[in-house]
């Protein structure tokens, strides 16, 4: 019962009450969701049919390569079939995950377009990606980054295109929908007539999305994530083919998610403070090797959806993964079949070792505005616990701070000292 998520799903009772009497009554005339330091954003079904339609809006020819990291979420790369577009895939920056503007440079002349995704709201260094792929129309892919920013710029401000997404486990968790943005006028208004060309969800179908949202978010959420959730998610998951996992729905926003997300979009700020001071409790407190985490580069702000650890080995990570939730603490190996996924589906040839070695080796913990300070700090000294063991050193010896050294031994407290938070259901 008091098995702590990874994300956190925000959709509760309260929140299916409001949106059954949406999805009852007449649709909102004003198109628009606003996003702090962006603009005025369209609002479409999710960030991947956008991705979709921006790359349809750019006018890329059929076939067109698409430099994309090879760390990313696959839905990205089934846009871009989407779009009649195939993949180049580009190596990312081990400093935050994000696509490598020298392997993009290496590679820009077989590019058409390139797709900037802002990986766990670490943000891409757009402008230096520009330089490397000098004319060519950059997309960011903003899903994960809402509120980041580079050199005082918001996340969605440097490309093109941008595309914003509100699915549930992200900080405007609504269930599903998204947004698309572009500052040039031409590429707007092309976008607005794409959407205005797409259905609209009969109310039948928002009422039932209104429904299995709250019921899957109860089920992401303590005190059911850990009595049967979690379960049901990995069953799911063995069972389902990622291919059929997230299937990309051309179609306008349920009126329900962009009802929510524009009420959510006010206490953005709120919760990236909150989820941030998470993130730096652990960046002080964890004494893991230092190069397993991921600080802000210079002139970045993360937002810190996610915390990742970058684990030397991958057995290292199973079993940091496999230990962790002995002790009541969900952790995620995002995306760590990339490699294989992009190979068998999308023509990679092998060319992305860093990707590669960071998709086998990353490990996510929770971290999210949610948390009691006493489960940040229960997390944070179960990670250095059990790292210790996994490590095989010995605990209590204190080691020298260097960089790319490990900070300290782990920490020298019995965690079965460590009391465990009250959970309300």
């Amino acid at each position: 019962m008091s098995l702590v998520p990874t994300e956190h799903w925000d959709y509760g009772p309260r929140d299916m009450t409001r949106g059954l009497l949406v999805a009852l009554s007449p649709r909102q005339t004003d198109p628009h969701i606003g996003i702090p330091g962006v603009g005025q954003c369209l609002p479409i079904r999710s960030a991947r049919a956008a991705i979709v339609l921006a790359l349809k809006a750019l006018g890329t020819r059929p076939g067109a390569s698409v430099a994309v990291p090879l760390y990313c979420c696959p839905v990205v790369l089934r846009a871009i079939t989407e779009a009649g577009c195939r993949s180049r895939f580009i190596d990312v920056d081990p400093n935050t995950y994000c696509m490598s503007a020298t392997d993009l440079a290496a590679k820009s002349s077989e590019v058409d377009a390139v797709v900037a995704v802002h990986m766990f709201g670490n943000i891409s260094d757009v402008p230096a990606l520009r330089e490397a792929a000098p004319g060519k129309p950059v997309i960011e892919d903003c899903a994960q980054a809402l509120g980041s920013r580079l050199d005082g710029r918001v996340a969605g401000s440097f490309g093109d295109i941008a595309a914003f997404s509100f699915r549930s486990g992200k900080y405007i968790s609504v269930g599903e929908g998204g947004a698309v943005y572009s500052g040039n006028v031409d590429l707007a208004s092309r976008l607005s007539e794409l959407i205005d060309q797409l259905p609209v969800a009969s109310r039948v179908d928002e009422l039932v999305h209104v429904s299995t949202t709250c019921l899957r978010s109860m089920l992401r959420t303590q005190p059911l994530w850990g009595l049967i959730g979690s379960t049901l998610w990995s069953g799911y998951s063995k069972r389902v083919d990622c291919m059929s996992q997230a299937p990309i729905v051309l179609g306008r926003i349920y009126e329900t998610d962009r009802d929510m997300a524009t009420r959510r979009m006010a206490v953005l700020p709120t919760m990236i403070e909150r989820q941030r001071r998470n993130a730096d409790h652990y960046l002080r407190s964890l004494t893991v090797d230092a190069d397993m985490l991921c600080p802000e580069t210079p002139g970045a702000f993360f937002n810190r959806l996610q915390f990742p650890l970058l684990v030397p080995t991958p057995a290292q990570c199973d079993r940091l993964t496999e230990r962790l939730r002995q002790h009541q603490i969900s952790a995620a190996r995002p995306y760590k079949d990339i490699a294989t996924i992009a190979a068998e589906h999308y023509g990679y040839s092998g060319d992305c070792p860093q990707a590669e070695r960071i998709a086998r080796t990353v490990l996510v913990i929770p971290c999210n505005y949610a948390l009691k300070t006493a489960e940040v700090e229960r997390i944070s000294a179960s990670v250095n616990r059990i790292w210790a063991e996994v490590a095989g050193r010995q605990r209590g010896v204190s080691m020298p701070y260097t960089p790319g050294s490990p900070i300290a031994s782990s920490q020298s407290e019995n965690l079965d000292s460590v009391a465990e938070p009250h959970h309300s259901s």
